[in-house]
């Protein structure tokens, strides 16, 4: 199952908005894309990496035109936590504003 937070809504919403300025069709083709990469994640084998600014086996991305799809795994569940363009490099906080680092 794949569960979007609300960070996560808004951050496609956000990403569909600004490129529909330009191209309402381009913006559609986009979301369809992130949305259905996303779709992929409801069950195994999920094509992904660790997100390499955090160690944590549990949160993974995939990409999508040009941005990251974020998302942690919680049993058999996915979280798509958030969106990120590939040209930042995000911090914790800018990943997940309350995420806790496994302890060592």
């Amino acid at each position: 199952m794949v569960i979007w937070t609300p960070r996560a809504r808004a951050d496609l919403k956000a990403i569909h908005d600004y490129i529909a300025k330009d191209s309402r069709q381009n913006a559609q083709k986009v979301a369809r894309e992130i949305l259905s990469k996303a779709d992929v994640l409801a069950e195994p084998p999920r094509p992904s990496r660790t997100v390499p600014e955090i160690n944590d086996p549990d949160l993974r991305e995939i990409s999508a035109y040009s941005w990251r799809i974020i998302y942690h795994l919680r049993n058999d569940r996915v979280f798509i936590v958030t969106l990120i363009h590939k040209r930042r490099l995000p911090g914790v906080t800018d990943l997940l504003p309350d995420y806790q680092p496994p302890s060592d």
